[in-house]
């Protein structure tokens, strides 16, 4: 189920969300530089969220106070790094197809404070989950899921043309789409329960962080968007 736009269009540029996804792929391109030079797996190590070094700096050679920059760059760098092209690809269109709307309702300057404030969140529910992880998290899934569950609440008439592998297009209600991904984010978690103590994540994805992203996303839309002043 792949989303590929929002059937109904934003009456505003999406100009920030365009920004934010040229940003993604100008980073992914410096990633890929690095991966050239090899510097990469430093890149992974600094600027990656290892919850394990947020409750033991010195196990990940963090030396508090004078090194606390090492804890919380991760959590805006991060947003911005990704594992290749395939992560950043769905990424960025999930942001595109969502992020309009959400820009559209908001206004640039509370849309640009929700992205990064569902992106900590994100991170910070990754962290409290998985305390004893020393797998270096990428990725802006998690500020990408509060603007869908920001979508949620801000746009719940909304359609979204979807593509369903291999042939299948036809538009969804947007309530419907958000359901269906939401509850596969939440049986993933209890696919890999596992996973929630273990120090080596073997899922490879943050469930916990989108699924706290999008909380914290639907959570802000509810308080910015009164259920009676909502639609389209």
């Amino acid at each position: 189920m792949i989303p590929l736009r929002d059937v109904h269009k934003p009456r505003r540029p999406p100009f920030l969300t365009r920004f934010l996804v040229a940003t993604n792929i100008v980073v992914f391109i410096g990633q890929l530089l690095q991966w050239l030079v090899g510097g990469q797996d430093d890149l992974m190590l600094t600027m990656s969220v290892r919850p394990v070094c947020y409750f033991s700096p010195s196990s990940c050679g963090i030396n508090l106070p004078g090194e606390v920059d090492q804890l919380w760059k991760p959590l805006l760098a991060s947003m911005f790094l990704h594992a290749g092209i395939l992560h950043l690809a769905f990424n960025m269109l999930f942001l595109m197809v969502f992020g309009a709307g959400v820009e559209d309702r908001l206004g640039r300057f509370k849309f640009l404070l929700l992205y990064a404030g569902c992106g900590l969140a994100a991170a910070i529910a990754h962290i409290v989950t998985h305390p004893g992880s020393d797998a270096p998290t990428i990725g802006a899934s998690g500020a990408i899921a509060g603007v869908l569950g920001a979508y949620l609440i801000l746009l719940p008439r909304s359609w979204i043309l979807t593509y369903f592998p291999p042939i299948f297009l036809f538009p969804v209600p947007a309530p419907l789409f958000l359901a269906v991904w939401m509850a596969s984010q939440v049986m993933s978690v209890f696919l890999h329960l596992p996973v929630l103590s273990s120090t080596s994540p073997e899922s490879g994805v943050a469930w916990m962080a989108h699924i706290g992203g999008f909380a914290v996303g639907a959570t802000i839309g509810w308080t910015i968007k009164p259920w009676w002043k909502r639609g389209r």
